[in-house]
């Protein structure tokens, strides 16, 4: 019976794919139309040059939140007691409205002529870079002491340590903070390319901005196309970095 069944539940599976998939392609389909049907392939154009830069912004800025947290993140993990007393802070942190921020930011960079290409973009990363930290921490938590004792024992310290022990442990509950972070950093750009404090407004080149821009004239067909080329590079990143990341770290780096 059960080699009968098994079939029909590939059968299932195949056209529930080809059924989604179907009514993504009719979306799409007309997405394009109506975007179309009133701008220009130069358009279109441009929201995919913005939308390199915003990619450009999200993988520096990740990089850069994980050489920060990912070994204070496996320093918590691996001290329970320390991790008591941080978690707490690292939750208020997370839940922090980041835009409360973005005033402070808007007058800094008025005030020492910085370029907002450059310094719009830490805004991104404010709110979601906990994620990272948070499932560090996780991984961290869940390397087994008699693997650390081993360790201890053979004598593997410093680069070798992290190189054996720490980064394999971590990387795959990193990739899924990673992976969040990213998602939330691309939803981040809309507010953070663009931000204004009282008269004063300050813009990033950038996908974000285009679709803030659009947004706030009312202009749906710029508005729908911003949000299309956002899901396009969201879905295609995912798709050709963070599951083939996540991918080897289910199959070379389990510790358990």
């Amino acid at each position: 019976r059960a080699t009968h069944d098994r079939p029909r539940g590939r059968a299932g599976d195949w056209l529930w794919r080809a059924a989604v998939l179907g009514a993504v392609a009719w979306a799409l389909w007309q997405a394009a139309g109506y975007i179309l049907a009133t701008l220009s392939l130069g358009e279109v154009g441009t929201a995919l040059g913005l939308a390199c830069l915003t990619m450009l912004r999200v993988i520096v800025l990740i990089a850069l939140a994980s050489l920060v947290w990912v070994p204070i993140g496996v320093w918590i993990g691996l001290n329970p007691k320390w991790a008591e007393r941080l978690q707490p802070v690292a939750q208020f942190l997370a839940a922090f409205p980041a835009n409360v921020l973005f005033p402070f930011a808007v007058i800094a960079i008025l005030h020492w002529r910085l370029s907002p290409d450059i310094w719009l973009s830490p805004l991104m990363v404010l709110g979601t870079q906990w994620y990272i930290l948070f499932n560090v921490i996780a991984g961290a938590s869940a390397i087994p002491t008699d693997l650390r004792e081993a360790a201890g024992m053979f004598g593997v310290r410093g680069r070798q340590w992290w190189r054996q022990v720490a980064l394999p442990g971590v990387f795959p509950y990193y990739v899924t903070g990673a992976l969040t972070a990213s998602g939330g950093s691309w939803n981040a750009s809309i507010v953070a390319e663009a931000v204004s404090w009282g008269d004063q407004r300050l813009e990033a080149h950038g996908l974000g901005s285009f679709i803030a821009k659009a947004t706030a004239a009312g202009d749906y067909p710029r508005v729908a196309l911003g949000i299309a080329v956002m899901a396009m590079f969201v879905i295609a990143f995912n798709r050709l970095v963070w599951r083939p990341m996540y991918a080897f770290a289910e199959r070379r780096l389990r510790l358990a």
